[in-house]
C-alpha cells in the first residue's frame, strides 16, 4: 500500500476533513453500521484482523504497518452504514505476499463478511473491480458519500516503482451490502 500520497490525494483529503460534517448515528440499527474487527473472503480464503486507521501527518489514509493486518479508514463510513465505508491491506511486504496478494482474483459476486466488536456479521457482494495510477484514483468515489451501503477494499497493484518506493497502481474492490 501507499504509505506517502500524492500532493493531490494529500490535499483532497485534507480539503474533506476541514470542510466535512460529522454524520450522527441511531445506533441500534444496520444504518449506523458496525466497528470492524475482522474481515472474511471465502472465496480467497481470507480471514484478518481489522485495525481502526486515520490520517498521516501527510493527510494521506494511514495503513497497517504488518501485512497480516487490514486497516480501516475510521474517519468515514463504518461497514453498513449508508456511505463508502474502506479497507486497506498491502498486496505484500518485505517477507513476501501479504493480505490483499490475491485480491484480484475475486470475483463479481463473491462475498465479503465483517464481523464487528458486538459479534455482529455484515455480507457484502463485489459489484465492480477497478485499477487506477496510483497518483490518480477518484478519491470522491471511494471515500466520498453515497446514499448505498458500501464497503471499498483497497490495495497496491501493478509494477513495484522503486524511485517512489509503491506500486504504480491501486486496485479498489468496490462492494454492497447484501439485503
Amino acid at each position: 500500500m501507499e504509505e506517502e500520497p500524492s500532493d493531490q490525494t494529500a490535499e483532497t483529503l485534507e480539503q474533506n476533513e476541514e470542510t466535512a460534517t460529522p454524520i450522527e448515528t441511531v445506533q441500534g440499527t444496520v444504518t449506523s453500521g458496525i466497528t470492524p474487527t475482522s474481515v472474511e473472503i471465502p472465496s480467497l480464503n481470507i480471514n484478518a484482523p481489522i485495525e481502526s486507521l486515520g490520517l498521516t501527518e501527510t493527510g494521506a489514509m494511514d495503513v497497517p504497518e504488518d501485512g497480516e493486518t487490514v486497516g480501516w479508514y475510521n474517519r468515514g463510513a463504518k461497514p453498513g452504514a449508508r456511505g463508502n465505508a474502506v479497507l486497506a491491506g498491502h498486496v505484500d511486504d518485505y517477507t513476501g505476499p501479504a493480505v490483499f496478494f490475491d485480491l484480484k482474483e475475486l470475483n463479481i459476486g463473491d462475498e465479503v463478511v465483517v464481523y464487528g466488536e458486538r459479534d455482529e456479521a455484515l455480507m457484502f457482494e463485489v459489484v465492480k473491480m477497478e485499477r487506477y495510477p496510483y497518483d490518480d484514483a477518484p478519491i470522491r468515489d471511494i471515500f466520498g458519500y453515497t446514499n448505498s451501503q458500501r464497503l471499498n477494499l483497497i490495495t497496491c497493484t501493478g509494477e513495484f516503482d522503486r524511485v517512489e518506493r509503491t506500486h504504480r497502481e491501486r486496485l479498489v474492490v468496490y462492494t454492497e451490502l447484501k439485503e
